[in-house]
């Protein structure tokens, strides 16, 4: 039997949690259904009532967790995001902070490269203002 070493970052899980909350209230359509920033699809299943959705770390070279620096993604949309992602995280944070959008937008988009394909990330007014002030402390 190999020994295998966990890590876990901690407050990690809390900020996940914060996460979902958040988000689940950002991404609902005027149907109520909750739709996946990366190919603005409704998320293809529900589990206990609930449309299942990943929170994915949107850029992971930041200092500190924060909730805000999540995505509302699909389990395909979140699996490319993490292990097929070719845009860096330097130019999403780039992007996020040289888009001149504010909070009462309604949204906003920056294009990455997951798996060889591009998708228009959407951000509504207030994650993107959270998230870009948030990247501008970097």
């Amino acid at each position: 039997n190999a020994m295998r070493e966990r890590t876990l970052k901690l407050g990690t899980r809390a900020e996940v949690e914060q996460a979902k909350t958040y988000l689940r209230s950002m991404y609902k359509n005027l149907d109520g259904l909750l739709v996946c920033q990366c190919c603005h699809a409704e998320m293809p299943f529900k589990v206990q009532g609930e449309h299942y959705f990943e929170s994915v770390q949107c850029v992971r070279d930041v200092d500190k967790h924060y909730f805000e620096n999540r995505l509302a993604l699909c389990p395909t949309c979140a699996a490319m995001y993490r292990h097929a992602r070719e845009t860096k995280d330097a130019e999403i944070c780039q992007a996020i902070i040289d888009l001149d959008v504010d909070e009462s937008f309604s949204s906003a988009e920056i294009m990455v490269i997951l798996a060889g394909k591009e998708y228009q990330l959407r951000f509504v007014g207030k994650h993107w203002f959270d998230l870009k002030v948030i990247l501008s402390a970097q």
